[in-house]
């Protein structure tokens, strides 16, 4: 069977469809991607195939304008081209990607949509505005925001307008592959039907650190020290958060080990190393902590690794796609502490408090080793092939109930 992988373009969300890709080659399948080109590199080691847009080639799977109609309608474009070449039994999407599901309805393609670590639209017919949880709330701003723009890319591609509910639309494909566990999952019976749990299909890289790396790590072990993993390289965090970060840390017993710009180095303490990139599975294995916005793949990487972890959730920010729903999930588990920032950036003595109580409680580090093991025993990419494999031969709506999966 020929699989044909849509991705953003982002390293985070390629090394999830990664894990599977390779789940499914190993059964004798082929697969190729369709993604942008900065991925190339990183697709050519790992034996895979990426299909270009066509000439110019570029980008089509750019998260920050992932919502705009003519981003789905270029992703479409891209998509279609790269069927011509590789004349594919299967699409898998991802849950950014919304230009996808209308390539599949299209080409009328079975479609399996890769999910973030929690679900980001409505779980249900929502109650009034008034008597909705924050959650709810961020929930159906995200999907009921999406609707236009989506509608008026089914409109530009052709496709007749569609009336759904959330649990029904054509964003899910024909399966949703949901990055998580039951532990982590409050709720599985209220996610739309079809919806499947696989484990988190982190896929992150083994990377072998460098010698100075290895020495700054093995040197906090030796002086007891806990190491905070701090991932502060990305743009939805307010830029005063490096300045008030390095000031809440600066006289605590710990090393901090911060994923960050270059610049960030000169104003780091001497117990800061600051690097911009950083081999993420060995640093996990060596960390106390994470600090971090919750994007699936900080919070599924500390949790794969039995880290607690402090999210970063800034208030108001519009739009925040998973994070809320990845802070909650976290939070409700045990395994994470949620600090609210202002649009200005964190108080240093607040973010300082948060971090002690994250270091000085056993609890969020003690759940958060549950999960790891429940995650550990899920087998995510084989349980995602498996259900792929099964949406080939049998195409349509997949639905969880009456399946063992």
């Amino acid at each position: 069977m020929r699989y044909l992988f849509c991705c953003m373009d982002r390293v985070g969300d390629i090394h999830a469809a990664l894990a599977i890709a390779r789940a499914l080659r190993e059964r004798g399948h082929t697969v190729a991607f369709v993604t942008g080109p900065s991925l190339a590199p990183l697709l050519r080691r790992e034996g895979f195939e990426r299909l270009a847009r066509g000439e110019p080639d570029g980008p089509s799977f750019d998260t920050s304008t992932c919502a705009l109609p003519m981003e789905m309608v270029r992703q479409v474009r891209h998509i279609e081209s790269a069927l011509k070449h590789f004349p594919a039994d299967v699409l898998v999407g991802q849950q950014l990607a919304f230009g996808v599901p209308l390539a599949a309805e299209r080409q009328r393609l079975p479609l399996g949509v890769l999910g973030q670590m929690a679900w980001i639209f409505p779980r249900a017919e929502p109650p009034p505005p008034g008597q909705r949880d924050a959650l709810t709330a961020h929930a159906v701003e995200l999907y009921e925001g999406l609707l236009p723009h989506y509608a008026t890319a089914r409109q530009a591609c052709g496709l007749p307008p569609e009336h759904r509910a959330p649990q029904d639309s054509s964003l899910l494909g024909d399966m949703v592959l949901l990055r998580t566990v039951p532990e982590l999952e409050a709720d599985v019976d209220s996610l739309p039907s079809r919806v499947h749990l696989v484990g988190d299909c982190l896929g992150l890289p083994r990377e072998e650190p460098d010698a100075a790396l290895r020495d700054w790590l093995d040197e906090a072990a030796a002086n007891g020290l806990p190491v905070l993993f701090a991932r502060l390289g990305g743009a939805t965090l307010p830029p005063a958060t490096w300045p008030a970060f390095v000031e809440a840390l600066r006289d605590e017993p710990v090393r901090v080990l911060a994923l960050a710009p270059p610049s960030a180095a000169s104003s780091a303490p001497a117990h800061f190393l600051v690097r911009p990139h950083l081999p993420e599975a060995f640093v996990l294995e060596r960390a106390w902590a994470v600090l971090s916005p919750p994007t699936s793949t900080a919070a599924l990487g500390a949790l794969t690794h039995g880290c607690p972890a402090l999210l970063l959730l800034v208030e108001g920010q519009h739009l925040a796609l998973e994070y809320p729903a990845v802070a909650d999930a976290c939070v409700r588990s045990g395994a994470a502490l949620r600090l609210a920032l202002p649009s200005s950036g964190p108080e240093p003595l607040r973010l300082r408090e948060a971090v002690r109580a994250l270091l000085e409680d056993p609890a969020p580090r003690a759940h958060a080793q549950r999960l790891q093991r429940a995650l550990a025993a899920f087998d995510g990419p084989a349980r995602a092939a498996d259900l792929l494999e099964r949406l080939g031969t049998q195409p349509g709506p997949f639905q969880r109930h009456g399946s063992s999966l």
